[in-house]
């Protein structure tokens, strides 16, 4: 194990938990009668002594031993073994999952605050853990109570892990290309056991040492289904099959061709799977059949909600060693006082704009995901159905803006990061090179992020004939209104109901496209449409938070350290403001200039 680069003290994160959300109302839910804010407290406590102490020391490793393949069989980095065991043992593994199970039960507004910190320790290592409960949570909604018996609480207890396979080496974003074909199993009783037949490619965690099983939710189409989509059934395909009684019984014909050599999270193993190589592999139905993809979705749902988890922990974390560099790195005078010594790095005012980009990036991503999380926590627990129904509708329409949006802002504010500290950012010696390496791929799976625009665009404005999204701009505008002539912040709610109305605009603007037959011009503006989304959501959270903190400064000292936290708290919302939703208004002006040009262009011109 190597050195722990893990700083975050969890402030920011009880801050959105405790004070920025209405935690008691979700403490007011049956499901979470049983926790206080005290728990809360000692949790977020134990998560970061965790991450700290196992974790951080462990995130070198990933990087420079990676994952090693010889023969079909994978081995993890060797301290992860360690890592898993310590999750597994102390009820780390399913934060959110059922406690019938053997799940902690936490709010998700919690659990996915506490997913960034993870995963800003080590997001490597905790693939396998977010993998493993997503796919337990699936059979959970969807199995058996014989599934549910023979899979969850192993799944949920980390002695089996889980895979999603859904790309293939010819369907990838198109999933209703896959070849993998399922035909009843002649030798079973059960009408529910299929054979499977076909290769996965890119399946994270798809094969590994940590664990005894792995249990594969696997997508693939019954001999006889209709093409595409419609066609496609949900499998549980275990690596080795489950006796009846919960036993471990033969390998069940999954082979690991091979895994990839990729630019970052190399301590997770990227795999190509052979199912059914030798005709015997095995896979349980679930559900009905041809109704696979719309299971999948939930969990690609969540999962998509995880990657702004995963930009936020490895953005927040590379934003703390930036920071702690920024303060101890002395060199060169002031701008201001070229007679002056040379002063910390700190105090130049380019490294301070960079510094308060990640500042005001990261806080506005926590604050993003934890009212997102409030919202799924209401959607499924609130005892009122209209509440629940509105806020189920607040998800749909912001998960792919928060998707999107954090995984390509993460790998800015890393950029931004690695040059706080110039050429030791760019060696290894130093974490935050990594941090940008793996961030990567946070825009690109789970969907890419172009797909996650044309979502927005193409699915969840439409939702109950346009009136959810309406309903969500509308309430920027009236809380902009609300408070316009506050003392503090009048200039920035200025800007954000003006970057408000200009994102409405952008939604009038795709209906007058579909009348004009200008098809070409929805996805070329998607993207911008979403950032426009993302951002003016963004600015209205921090304006809330640095009015929350105005009062909170009134009840303590400026100088102590919640002072401090908490005139940190008013600049950013300043910052963002002024410097980041500004950006809303240059992509609205490329909206108006209605430009062809990249449609235009002859392909043999690139």
């Amino acid at each position: 194990m190597g050195i722990n680069y893990f700083r975050n003290d969890g402030r920011d994160t009880r801050f959105v938990l405790l004070e920025h959300l209405d935690i008691e109302k979700i403490l007011s839910y049956d499901a979470y009668k049983d926790f206080g804010t005290d728990d809360f407290r000692m949790i977020i406590e134990e998560v970061l002594k965790l991450c700290k102490e196992e974790l951080g020391p462990t995130l070198q490793d990933g990087d420079q031993q990676g994952c090693i393949y010889e023969d079909g069989v994978v081995k993890a980095p060797e301290s992860f073994h360690k890592c898993w065991k310590v999750m597994a043992e102390n009820g780390w593994i399913a934060l959110d999952n059922s406690p019938e199970y053997g799940g902690q039960g936490l709010p998700f507004a919690l659990s996915s605050l506490l997913g960034g910190l993870f995963v800003g320790a080590n997001l490597s290592f905790m693939m396998y853990v977010g993998l493993t409960t997503g796919n337990a949570r699936l059979i959970e909604s969807f199995g058996t109570e014989e599934d549910k018996a023979l899979f969850l609480e192993k799944m949920y207890t980390g002695v089996w892990s889980g895979t999603m396979c859904l790309t293939e080496p010819d369907a990838g974003s198109d999933v209703g290309a896959l070849l993998t074909k399922a035909v009843p199993d002649p030798d079973s009783d059960d009408p529910r056991i299929y054979k499977i037949e076909g290769t996965k490619r890119f399946i994270s965690c798809g094969e590994h040492n940590l664990t005894d099983n792995i249990v594969h939710l696997l997508l693939a189409r019954i001999e006889g289904a209709p093409a595409g989509t419609k066609g496609i059934s949900l499998f549980v395909v275990p690596k080795i099959w489950v006796n009846p009684d919960g036993s471990l019984g033969e390998p069940n014909d999954v082979f690991c061709n091979n895994i990839e050599h990729k630019m970052g999270i190399k301590g997770s193993s990227t795999a190509t799977l052979n199912f059914g190589e030798n005709g015997q592999c095995r896979g349980i139905l679930l559900g009905e059949p041809n109704t696979g993809m719309a299971k999948m979705f939930q969990s690609m749902n969540e999962a998509r909600l995880g990657c702004c988890a995963q930009a936020l922990g490895l953005a927040s974390s590379a934003y703390d060693f930036a920071r702690q560099y920024a303060k101890e790195r002395v060199q060169s005078p002031p701008f201001t006082n070229r007679d002056a010594g040379s002063v910390p790095i700190i105090q130049h005012e380019d490294v301070r704009r960079m510094l308060m980009n990640l500042k005001a990036g990261t806080e506005g991503i926590r604050a993003m995901l934890g009212k997102i999380m409030y919202y799924l926590d209401m959607a499924e627990h609130d005892p009122e159905e209209g509440a629940r129904k509105e806020a189920h509708h607040l998800v749909d329409l912001l998960t792919p803006i928060a998707k999107a949006y954090s995984s390509d802002l993460g790998y800015e504010l890393i950029r931004d990061a690695i040059q706080i500290l110039a050429g030791v950012g760019y060696c290894s010696e130093f974490p935050v090179e990594q941090y940008a390496r793996d961030e990567k791929i946070v825009s690109i799976y789970e969907g890419t992020n172009y797909i996650q625009a044309l979502d927005l665009v193409g699915r969840k404005l439409a939702m109950e004939g346009g009136k959810v999204f309406q309903n969500w701009i509308e309430g920027v505008m009236k809380f902009a209104q609300k408070n316009s002539q506050d003392a503090d912040f009048a200039s920035d709610i200025k800007l954000l109901l003006d970057a408000a109305r200009a994102t409405g605009d952008y939604s009038l603007q795709f209906i007058q496209y579909f009348k004009d037959g200008k098809l070409a011009m929805i996805p070329l503006n998607a993207t911008r449409f979403l950032e426009c989304c993302a951002e003016v959501f963004m600015g209205m959270l921090l304006i809330e938070q640095g009015m929350i903190a105005r009062g909170k400064l009134k009840e303590t000292g400026a100088e102590s350290a919640d002072g401090m936290f908490y005139r940190g708290k008013i600049e950013t919302a300043h910052y963002f403001c002024r410097n980041m939703l500004t950006k809303v208004f240059s992509r609205h002006m490329s909206l108006r200039q209605n430009d062809t040009s990249a449609i235009d262009i002859p392909e043999e011109a690139f």
